[in-house]
């Protein structure tokens, strides 16, 4: 435990997250729609919060390709397509689909033992805005296993994990699914079965990718 707690995040960054997770939350819901103005400081009385955690997180939202800034105009929700959101997922599928393979045969009992304790506190804690944290990390945690820096760097810079709260809050499947779910990939990882962790890693990203493609295509045709 003491090397999770070594691990958290500062209050500022913490801070950050919390406002990535209430704009992805309010894309999901349909309250941000395509076309619509991100405005700063409307956001920052909303969340009781200073302008600069909501600029910085509003930033990291563009270069994940969630909002885009137009001249003389500010922040945006951007309008994203089946097409742009299959191929966002396909691309984390096949990086993840690979580390799974490599990470059930490197990796080391203590990395198996801290993806174990990740599961275990998702279990002991079912709630949906920390099982997206816990999410990230687990993923993260199979990168480090996969033991190719190369691949966690490309991983880290196209920014991946950082769809998650989005699938999350628009998929189907229940959160005692989507912990099931991660379960089942630490199982693969942890009886040494590369072909089965890259296959089920592949499936488990590509299904939530469908999902969100298709909930975008849903608000396309749904007037506001």
């Amino acid at each position: 435990m003491k090397e999770r707690a070594a691990k958290r995040k500062p209050a500022k960054e913490t801070l950050r997250a919390n406002i990535k997770d209430y704009i992805q939350k309010q894309i999901a819901s349909g309250v941000y729609r395509p076309g619509d103005r991100i405005v700063e400081t409307q956001l920052a009385r909303e969340m009781n919060v200073s302008q600069a955690p909501v600029r910085e997180a509003i930033l990291e939202l563009v270069s994940l390709g969630l909002l885009e800034e137009r001249p003389y105009s500010g922040h945006m929700v951007r309008q994203m397509g089946p097409a742009e959101i299959e191929d966002i997922y396909q691309t984390r599928a096949v990086v993840e689909e690979y580390a799974a393979r490599l990470a059930a045969d490197r990796a080391t009992p203590e990395q198996l033992a801290e993806m174990k304790r990740l599961l275990q506190e998702m279990d002991a804690n079912r709630d949906l805005d920390r099982f997206v944290h816990q999410d990230m990390d687990f993923h993260s945690l199979v990168m480090d296993a996969a033991g190719s820096a190369a691949l966690k760097r490309a991983w880290s810079m196209l920014r991946m994990a950082e769809w998650t709260y989005l699938a999350a809050a628009v998929t189907r499947a229940s959160l005692e699914e989507m912990i099931q779910q991660h379960w089942t990939i630490f199982h693969y990882l942890e009886t040494r079965q590369p072909h089965s962790a890259g296959a089920y890693m592949y499936l488990h990203i590509k299904g939530f990718g469908e999902e969100v493609g298709q909930h975008f295509a849903e608000q396309e045709n749904t007037p506001k």
